[in-house]
């Protein structure tokens, strides 16, 4: 009885020996079947996806059918190997479901993807949307069940090879937890667009970077988009002089923002963006429309023309009404400066001018004659670079926006990365910021690694040619000079221990100082002449706690801010 069990185990040990080696197998070329369907969709390769998703699916299948069987279930219990067995079934399941469940119908969904439109409508079909948006939310799930098992895998019991191959797939679904939401915004961003869930009043707010605020510019130019069902029409278009100024509309904000802001951030519609937080901002752009038109928008988008110039490069050209062309190249230059020469008092000629870009622009990416991938990209790449952001009133559709540049708010937390803000607000009733230039200097100290500071130093520069004669709308039209408020936030949670003035230009305020957005936030006014510079500087304590890498994100400006990210020496 003894030589049979001792035969019987030899038996055993060499079928799960053999199971296991075939499983290895299989996962590698699983590995390399998933390696080259990333290549392929990275290169446009359509159709090539499904023959490669279909390897996958043959490999997956073949890797996870051993382990479903009782003898290697039995071996998960066996001491000091078990965990090894446990941690390959888990990985071959997960390879497999993540095949079946999501690459296959992304492939055949990318495969032969295309926007259609409905020619007697002229809306677009949305069921290749309603699919991507199935898919995605798939995704969710699986990848967030599979995390949670992977992380139940105790990989210090198991050998080398298992271990690497268990942090490999985690690394992996880390990834994929951190895409998944960016995916999910945006197919609920074109959704919102193309009315998918029925009519909707959408507010496209053209922010002008020439004036600056903090989320780019103030919203001087917008239209009111009637969306339903795949068709999008622009039902009217409206200026910043159809708004009434010095009356406030009655939005609930934080003390911090009306100390930081003023009394303009309520009452003056120019100014609603002035606060780094887009929530804040579309509330305010929502009760000016309900209380000067009566319509209360369901969704309110901001895009500026630096972002238009992203989807031009994809579009090309628009051709205006009257036979002027935008491009990629000039259309920054034209909106934001141009036009002001042209056009040098303002007013009704200037309005008509830009709701004639407006159209024209709108016009072209309705008509979908570009690739609709490299659109995808621009459009991630503008609201990365915080020149797009989208906001609903609906609950539901905004958390599909959270954790996300397209929401246009600061992190909540600091642990992820440590979020710095560098914030610019024209101040002198101009379009004087084509001609301004900004750098930061942020210099990270995290000898206390749990308690670091933040010193955050900003130059301010004019370069206005001294033989221009700037039309009286793009020179200040209050003071003689040009005054810029300059926003510096520290990290979630810290406070301020240093504000400096190192160079003040013609006249530099500091404050008021306060908490905004749970953030440290100085204010400084600075004033500068047409050629005129000055610095300033402030630092931020970190309280105890986890801090993610240091980033910094700054007010998207038509000469891009020139950031500096160091590092301080220690000992």
């Amino acid at each position: 009885m003894l030589v049979l069990l001792l035969v019987g185990g030899g038996f055993a040990a060499w079928n799960l020996y053999n199971d296991a080696m075939s499983v290895r197998d299989d996962l590698e070329e699983a590995r390399t079947a998933v390696a080259k369907f990333q290549r392929a969709a990275a290169d446009r390769q359509l159709d090539q996806l499904q023959p490669i998703a279909d390897q996958l699916s043959a490999s997956a299948a073949d890797a996870v059918e051993p382990t479903t069987q009782p003898l290697w279930h039995a071996a998960e219990f066996l001491p000091v190997v078990g965990e090894n067995f446990k941690a390959v079934r888990v990985i071959a399941e997960g390879v497999d479901e993540v095949s079946s469940e999501i690459v296959n119908p992304a492939a055949g969904l990318v495969g032969s993807f295309g926007v259609q439109k409905d020619p007697a409508t002229g809306g677009f079909d949305l069921a290749p949307l309603r699919q991507a948006t199935e898919i995605v939310s798939t995704a969710d799930r699986v990848v967030t069940d599979l995390h949670d098992e992977v992380e139940s895998i105790d990989t210090g019991a198991t050998i080398g090879q298992v271990t690497e191959a268990v942090d490999q797939f985690d690394e992996m679904l880390t990834t994929a937890e951190g895409t998944i939401p960016q995916l999910n915004a945006a197919l609920t961003g074109v959704g919102t667009l193309l009315g998918i869930d029925g009519p909707k009043n959408v507010v496209l707010a053209f922010l002008n970077n020439a004036e600056t605020a903090a989320l780019g510019g103030g919203p001087a130019s917008q239209s009111l988009l009637a969306v339903d069902n795949g068709t999008v029409n622009i039902a009217r278009q409206v200026s910043s002089a159809d708004f009434p100024v010095a009356i406030p509309v009655d939005v609930p904000v934080d003390e911090s923002a009306k100390q930081l802001y003023d009394s303009i951030f309520l009452d003056n519609l120019n100014a609603a963006t002035s606060r780094p937080d887009f929530p804040t901002a579309a509330q305010i752009i929502t009760a000016n429309w309900q209380r000067s038109f009566g319509i209360t928008p369901d969704d309110i988008v901001s895009i500026d023309p630096i972002a238009l110039s992203r989807l031009l490069k994809v579009t090309g050209p628009v051709t205006m009404p009257d036979g002027e062309q935008l491009t990629s190249d000039n259309v920054v230059s034209k909106l934001l400066n141009e036009a002001y020469f042209r056009y040098p008092e303002g007013g009704a000629e200037s309005d008509a001018y830009f709701s004639s870009a407006a159209s024209a622009v709108f016009d072209k990416v309705m008509a979908l004659d570009y690739d609709v991938f490299s659109m995808g990209q621009a459009v991630v790449d503008a609201a990365n670079d915080g020149s797009l952001m989208m906001w609903s009133a609906d609950p539901e559709t905004q958390a599909l926006f959270d954790g996300t540049r397209l929401q246009g708010v600061l992190p909540a937390t600091n642990e992820g990365a440590t979020v710095l803000g560098v914030y610019f607000r024209d101040r002198s009733s101009s379009k004087i910021d084509y001609y301004l230039h900004s750098e930061a200097v942020v210099t990270t100290n995290a000898c206390t690694p749990d308690a670091p500071t933040y010193t955050v130093e900003v130059r301010l520069r004019f370069d206005v040619p001294d033989d221009l004669e700037l039309p009286d709308y793009v020179d200040s039209g209050l003071y003689a000079f040009y005054r810029t408020e300059v926003f510096l936030y520290g990290p979630v949670g810290a406070t301020t221990t240093a504000v400096e003035v190192p160079e003040p230009g013609l006249a530099t305020v500091t404050g008021p100082s306060v908490v905004d957005l749970g953030r440290p936030a100085e204010k400084f006014t600075v004033d500068l002449d047409r050629d005129g510079t000055a610095l300033v500087r402030a630092t931020f304590a970190g309280a105890p706690g986890e801090y993610g890498p240091t980033e910094t994100r700054v007010t998207p400006m038509i000469n891009p801010t020139a950031v500096t990210m160091n590092e301080a020496p220690c000992g």
